[in-house]
């Protein structure tokens, strides 16, 4: 089946579960931005999980050739099937030849299609996902994003059963993007070197999502919080990060980061939240809570189960 690019949207990239294991060589781990939501497109889209998929921002036009079965998923997402409003968060039967538009009804959040079958991408460092800033993936294999014209093909398994079985995920169990509860944070290693006034600044305060934000990190801004240290040396940052630089404003470490930074960490944004974190828009306000690791890993271990069983219900 041949899938062509109508309409690119405002940035939409190719993504799968990313370059993993591989910051020891140099490259960034990449990867979807909100994970939950990649995860859930491929199920619904009976892909195995690691399939490629489209992450979206802005609403993006497809056509297919050959009948297919899609799931859209995200913030706040719409599907468009022939210009007809369709349901999301679900399995949909597509026909040869349609128009599949999808996007999220708020700009700047990220949606993400899943089309059941093989993906015939290229694949650099092990993985599909596309990295602009280190020119690896994409459809040249050289990190660029998608544009109106391109064309690649997937194969075994698209064709659908004249009645293809249905699996939806009700709203009450997608994930809650809202930010009323505060992000989670895990202690990092140069926690002790924050004050105690700076770390209470840092727990009491509202921050603002920045306009300079994209696949690498979310810079934040609000209270100013500083560290006694005058120098550290690089090291490895773990997904969700939260460097403090010189001018004390917060950035959060996303899926395209380097693969060592040398500015003091406050700690690390929960697993649980990360997905959350990513969705959010400029303007939007965020506030932040600490944890324990423990805590933090009773919370992982806890929705992990929960997905495991939501997803034997749903089969």
């Amino acid at each position: 089946m041949k899938v062509e690019v109508l309409d690119k949207g405002m940035f939409s990239l190719i993504v799968d579960s990313g370059r993993v294991g591989r910051q020891r060589d140099g490259f960034c781990e990449s990867g979807p931005m909100d994970s939950q939501a990649y995860h859930w497109a491929n199920f619904l889209a009976f892909n195995l999980d690691g399939t490629p998929c489209i992450e979206a921002i802005g609403e993006m036009e497809l056509q297919v050739d050959q009948d297919c079965v899609i799931a859209v998923t995200g913030r706040e997402p719409s599907l468009l099937i022939n210009g007809e409003s369709t349901e999301v968060y679900q399995t949909y039967a597509v026909e040869a030849g349609s128009h599949i538009r999808f996007g999220s009804k708020l700009l700047g959040s990220k949606t993400y299609l899943a089309i059941c079958g093989n993906w015939q991408v290229p694949k650099v460092v092990g993985s599909a996902c596309t990295v602009v800033r280190e020119k690896l993936g994409g459809l040249d294999g050289k990190g660029s994003a998608l544009v109106k014209g391109d064309c690649f093909k997937i194969s075994a398994n698209t064709k659908p059963k004249e009645k293809p079985e249905l699996r939806v995920l009700s709203q009450q169990y997608r994930e809650d993007y809202g930010f009323v509860e505060s992000i989670r944070v895990v202690p990092g290693y140069q926690y002790s070197s924050f004050s105690r006034v700076a770390v209470r600044a840092f727990e009491t305060s509202t921050y603002t999502v920045s306009t300079s934000i994209d696949r690498m990190g979310f810079r934040l801004t609000g209270e100013s919080v500083a560290s006694d240290m005058v120098r550290m040396r690089s090291e490895a940052i773990h997904l969700g990060a939260i460097q403090v630089p010189g001018d004390g404003q917060p950035i959060v470490m996303m899926c395209d980061r380097q693969t060592l930074g040398g500015y003091p960490k406050l700690g690390c944004v929960s697993p649980c939240d990360i997905s959350r974190l990513a969705q959010a828009v400029p303007g939007e306000k965020v506030n932040f809570t600490f944890q324990n690791e423990e805590e933090a890993r009773a919370d992982w271990l806890l929705m992990t189960s929960r997905r495991r069983r939501l997803e034997g219900e749903i089969l």
